[in-house]
């Protein structure tokens, strides 16, 4: 079983598609083919409701759809626009920046949202962050989650560095981090594998991305990570 799920997480990192599958506004190109696609996902607010109509008080569900905001790039703020997506089974809400776009992707086994760099329009499968964690309701420990999100990166021909004791980590969330990477003589890819826990589930989030990318593409996604705000448990 383990075996099966790795070869469908790994199916996650490559293309980012799933069983279901909804993707953001600001991508013009056709949504990948799903059996079962949400046809849009940016026209609800992600509000629930109660016996009469009225909408669930939760701080995550209850934000603008769209908003303006700053990212710093090269040590300058720069103005962008964002738009709110929720991740219904990761559960929780963020702001994602218009240049880039997001997909959502669920089995049996567990959840993952995909953002991918869509700069000028042009989406970029080599840079994006997967964000998976098991279904809910099922355990996994930080040391499982990172040994899993080991095998998952390697299978996808990444090599793994282990970071030092006296290393700073990349990302502030992080209970867990190693870098890994993947060159030839045409590309370089890098990034950062981050393992982090919120509330009972623990999560993985894939960072990579080509490396003329970096300066560009890791602060929209911290940004993305800063304005994420967790649906509240009953």
């Amino acid at each position: 079983m383990k075996k099966i799920w790795l070869i469908l997480a790994a199916v996650f990192l490559v293309t980012g598609l799933g069983a279901c599958i909804g993707v953001q506004e600001g991508n013009k190109e056709s949504p990948p083919i799903s059996e079962k696609p949400n046809d849009n996902p940016k026209q609800n607010d992600g509000q629930d409701e109660g016996p009469s109509g009225e909408p669930v008080d939760d701080p995550a569900k209850d934000r603008p759809n769209t908003k303006t905001d700053t990212i710093i790039l090269e040590g300058m703020e720069e103005p962008f626009q964002f738009t709110l997506h929720h991740s219904q089974a990761l559960g929780f809400s963020t702001y994602i920046v218009d240049d880039m776009v997001v997909e959502e992707a669920s089995s049996g086994e567990g959840d993952a949202m995909i953002v991918f760099a869509n700069f000028a329009g042009k989406r970029n499968e080599d840079a994006k962050v997967q964000i998976f964690s098991n279904s809910e309701g099922t355990n996994a420990t930080i040391e499982e989650k990172k040994e899993f999100a080991r095998e998952v990166v390697i299978s996808n021909g990444f090599e793994i560095k282990q970071p030092s004791d006296n290393t700073p980590k990349r990302f502030d969330w992080s209970e867990v981090e190693f870098d890994i990477s993947k060159k030839d003589s045409n590309y370089s890819i890098v990034g950062t594998v981050s393992v982090f826990q919120q509330g009972d589930r623990v999560y993985y989030a894939i960072v990579q991305y080509p490396e003329e990318y970096e300066e560009g593409f890791i602060p929209r996604v911290v940004k993305m990570f800063d304005d994420i705000v967790w649906y509240e448990t009953p």
